[in-house]
């Protein structure tokens, strides 16, 4: 009977043992599920990109304010193509990529800028709105065949690196020959020529759109 009865008081030991581990474990758990998850921060908006300003001085106390590509002139915006003339000259190209200026009178050239970088690109003695035209002259008017002859001539109005390439007449149409050469920055060009085609024949010079006056070189 001693036996049994440590065996019972045993089991009710070990019994109030695990209820008691059971209360205490309740608490702590109803703490955990009562805690709040931590707020998530606000996203945050990207800033709106600045805009992009270029300065360009182009002499006599006038700067050239360039916002995002456009040029600004007195505060108003100059259109590609538009030309401003108040005693300071500025010229916008058709492409809205070159910006012409002139801020002194005559025998000054007009300075070439890059809208993109602000930086000067250049200058050129005509003005950028000038009607273009392109001479062209022969330093022999007969030849023999295959013998070389030069073709200089001036460019008006055509900006400078620009290509100006022979044409001849053939059979009633005019072909362009593969001779052509580049106009420097006084406007000037020369090209080295040779034709092989006897007779006299029809030639003239074109860059772009723009055509010289037709002259004649007589191949024996």
């Amino acid at each position: 009977m001693r036996t049994n009865t440590h065996r019972r008081s045993a089991l009710r030991t070990a019994t109030v043992s695990v209820i008691a581990g059971t209360a205490l474990l309740a608490p702590a758990a109803a703490a955990l599920a009562s805690t709040s998850a931590p707020e998530r921060p606000a996203a945050v908006q990207p800033a709106a990109a600045a805009a992009h300003t270029t300065k360009i001085d182009i002499g006599a106390g006038v700067v050239i304010t360039v916002k995002d590509g456009h040029p600004y002139y007195d505060g108003k915006v100059i259109k590609p193509g538009q030309t401003v003339d108040d005693g300071i000259y500025v010229h916008l190209s058709a492409d809205g990529k070159r910006l012409y200026s002139k801020t002194q009178g005559g025998g000054v050239p007009y300075t070439i800028w890059d809208v993109k970088t602000g930086k000067a690109i250049g200058t050129q003695k005509t003005s950028p709105t000038a009607k273009a035209s392109l001479t062209a002259k022969p330093s022999a008017t007969t030849v023999k065949a295959w013998q070389e002859l030069r073709v200089s001539g001036k460019a008006t109005g055509i900006n400078a690196s620009s290509k100006v390439s022979l044409q001849q007449k053939q059979r009633g149409s005019w072909k362009t020959l593969p001779a052509s050469t580049s106009v420097n920055k006084s406007g000037a060009y020369s090209l080295r020529v040779k034709l092989g085609l006897k007779g006299k024949n029809d030639l003239r010079m074109k860059s772009g759109a723009t055509l010289s006056p037709v002259f004649q070189v007589t191949v024996r």
